[in-house]
């Protein structure tokens, strides 16, 4: 249920002018005293007016330089950041090509270049402590370590070049 009055508008008025409740006629004080609706309407409309005005007087607005000089900051910020976006990208999309390339290498070479690049790495280190045996098996789990790395890449670069690219 809504109560209205039809002189709500002009307890409102008299408030948002600054002439409640000294400055208005002595017809719409004794409207007011007597109207549950725009008493109410007026004690709510005075504090909010009273608190607009606190505020007002508290507000601490910079100068128009300080202002200025603080929007030619950030549009030069917002240029440069959407300048790097593309190169960010581009960086991202040849990384992403140049591994897929090294892998496709890799997958192309003949099993028998890799036989002589162990038998090579191996006498380039004769002097460790292990044996033949124990650089096999390291050498077993190397394409798993590889193949592990690689992945995690491919996966996550993706992920980092739309993070590079979003806006924050």
């Amino acid at each position: 249920m809504t109560c209205e009055c039809h002189r709500e508008e002009d307890v409102l008025d008299a408030i948002s002018a600054g002439r409640w409740p000294e400055r208005c006629d002595e017809d719409l004080r004794t409207h007011v005293s007597s109207c549950g609706v725009c008493a109410d309407l007026a004690e709510v409309a005075a504090a909010l007016m009273d608190d607009r005005d606190a505020a007002w007087r508290e507000a601490r607005v910079p100068p128009a330089g300080v202002v200025w000089w603080r929007a030619q900051l950030r549009a030069r910020e917002e240029a440069a950041r959407a300048a790097g976006r593309p190169v960010a990208f581009i960086q991202g999309v040849a990384a992403s090509v140049a591994l897929w390339i090294i892998v496709a290498l890799f997958r192309a070479m003949p099993l028998s270049y890799l036989a002589e690049w162990r038998a090579w790495g191996s006498g380039l280190l004769p002097a460790l402590p292990f044996s033949m045996a124990d650089v096999g098996r390291v050498s077993a789990a190397i394409p798993l370590v590889v193949f592990l790395v690689v992945g995690a890449w491919l996966l996550l670069t993706p992920l980092a070049i739309y993070f590079a690219v979003a806006d924050e």
